[in-house]
């Protein structure tokens, strides 16, 4: 299999952000292209210089990335996977710059197959993998002396973390025969394993998706009208009850601020009384469907950022009724 394992460095000078170097590397280790660019836009990228070593005088007399555009676009489209740690920054750039045809389809993060081989081991967060520094050291890479973040050296090191680590992958969810006296991988065994990655890794995003689509509404009934109140956590209603209960009518006069407008900020403080209250598997599904549902009962005092209601015991009930299921 053609394999393009890249790494680059960058001015990383955000909207701007350029290509200083681009290193990669083929499936059997050999150093396809090594090379320093000048960036167009910009003259200093202090910040990122201390991180990589990569001065403006290094790249003084070195060829724009646009001018060396075909050359580096030929490598990719003999290529059937591109890898990488952290690869959508690298994609990101490069596709900025002009490369073509880096779909999700052809890459394959190192970063998302150490944290396959090690998610239920180590207890891995998918966004807390280590760095590659560390993952390099944990998969027995030896780096040499003072050559981490260059794009050849974080190139090398991350192919090496490949070729660990996808054996470690395929054995460890029995995908395929594999020997340990097998010296390479052969294609079947390394589509066996992007496939199953890629099939966990949209499970993880999936599942994250619905975990973050969950929340809870609110009918909040304040002096001005029936507020509707979105939030992703639950709010404490027994411990805001116990504080309404215990609060007295000056206390109620002196505060300034209605319940509607501290719910609406996330506070626990306010007087307004929950009178009911729904879990959803899409929070903002729902508010938006019951914002429709309840517009004819708008009070006029409403002023764009928060909406008031004059509701029903009708109205109650439809709120209390109201489900949905989240559909991303």
């Amino acid at each position: 299999m053609h394999i393009a394992c890249l790494d680059t460095e960058s001015t990383s000078t955000g909207r701007y952000n350029e290509i200083l170097e681009l290193a990669i590397y083929s499936a059997r280790g050999e150093l396809v292209l090594n090379s320093l660019y000048k960036p167009k836009r910009n003259r200093r990228w202090p910040h990122s210089e201390k991180v990589h070593g990569i001065s403006p005088d290094m790249v003084q007399d070195k060829p724009h990335f646009q001018d060396c555009l075909r050359k580096i676009q030929k490598i990719f489209d003999r290529c059937q996977m591109i890898l990488g740690f952290a690869l959508d920054n690298d994609v990101r750039i490069l596709e900025q710059s002009g490369i073509k045809g880096l779909t999700p389809e052809r890459c394959l993060d190192v970063r998302e197959l150490f944290w396959g081989v090690y998610r239920d081991e180590l207890q891995m967060d998918f966004y807390h993998v280590p760095s590659l520094i560390k993952c390099a050291e944990f998969c027995g890479y030896v780096w040499e002396e003072g050559s981490a973040h260059s794009a050849a050296a974080d190139a090398k090191a991350t192919l090496y973390c490949y070729e660990v680590l996808m054996r470690k992958f395929i054995t460890l969810y029995n995908l395929c025969p594999l020997s340990e006296e097998q010296a390479r991988l052969t294609d079947e065994q390394i589509y066996a394993g992007w496939e199953y990655l890629h099939k966990m890794v949209a499970e993880e995003m999936h599942r994250r998706m619905v975990e973050k689509a969950k929340g809870w509404l609110y009918l909040i009934d304040t002096p001005e009208g029936t507020l509707m109140v979105a939030r992703r956590k639950p709010y404490n209603t027994h411990r805001h009850e116990e504080e309404r209960e215990s609060s007295s009518q000056d206390d109620h006069q002196a505060q300034g601020e209605s319940s509607a407008q501290q719910m609406a900020n996330g506070g626990r403080s306010g007087h307004g009384h929950v009178v009911a209250e729904i879990q959803l598997a899409d929070f903002s599904k729902g508010y938006e469907e019951l914002f429709e549902h309840f517009r004819s009962r708008q009070l006029p005092h409403s002023n764009g950022e928060k909406y008031y209601y004059h509701l029903k015991p009708e109205d109650i009930d439809y709120f209390n009724s109201y489900s949905n299921v989240f559909e991303g």
